[in-house]
């Protein structure tokens, strides 16, 4: 049971605050990119003094680590894998996960793209990228991967490299569509009717022939 007391009213309004800036700063460093972004572009954004935003976050890597941190409390890797998700059947497993991975893409895309320019450029984020948003996510992807083969509904494949394969695809298709590939943004459906092919059907125990 969670004895927590509830928030005060400064706390909810700080809070507010903390979100209202985090919305200005995502916005702007998805249509502006990260460098050509200033504080003072925030705070306009945000409709708060500059001095305020520095109330609460220390500079602007501060704030793409509040973006991190918004992004990695968004989604529950591991409740994907074991909650969410139809476990009867392989194949319906399969496409929900897919729709799941993707749904999470398309819903976060703007703090994805905020995040984007930054991730190669900035160690200390590319690591907190990779620590609380891809490994959690691989690591669930090869313990769901593992089930499903010691059951025998998929085929035995190496685990770590296949969740490695099947993570790249869903980051792949994230990069086309911000670099405007009309196929990756529109074409959803036949997306994923491909990535059905390649996945599932690779990994079947028997692939049918005719």
């Amino acid at each position: 049971m969670d004895n927590k007391p509830a928030p005060t009213r400064r706390e909810r309004q700080n809070a507010a605050r903390v979100e209202q800036i985090l919305d200005a700063a995502i916005r702007l460093f998805a249509e502006k990119g990260f460098h050509r972004t200033t504080t003072r572009d925030i705070a306009e954004a945000a409709d708060v003094a500059e001095g305020t935003l520095y109330n609460y976050f220390a500079n602007k890597d501060d704030l793409l680590f509040g973006i991190m941190q918004r992004l990695t409390e968004s989604m529950t890797f591991e409740a994907m894998h074991t909650e969410a998700l139809p476990t009867a059947d392989t194949r319906e497993h399969f496409i929900a996960l897919l729709q799941t991975y993707r749904d999470f893409q398309y819903q976060n895309a703007s703090i994805l793209q905020a995040l984007l320019s930054e991730i190669l450029a900035n160690t200390e984020l590319r690591q907190r990228y990779y620590q609380q948003l891809l490994e959690p996510s691989i690591l669930a992807l090869e313990k769901d991967l593992l089930k499903h083969s010691q059951l025998g509904q998929i085929r035995s494949v190496d685990i770590p490299a296949t969740a490695r394969v099947l993570t790249s695809i869903f980051i792949g298709l994230f990069f086309l569509d911000v670099l405007g590939d009309p196929m990756a943004h529109s074409n959803r459906s036949e997306i994923e009717a491909a990535i059905i092919a390649l996945g599932y059907e690779g990994l079947a125990p028997h692939l049918a022939v005719e």
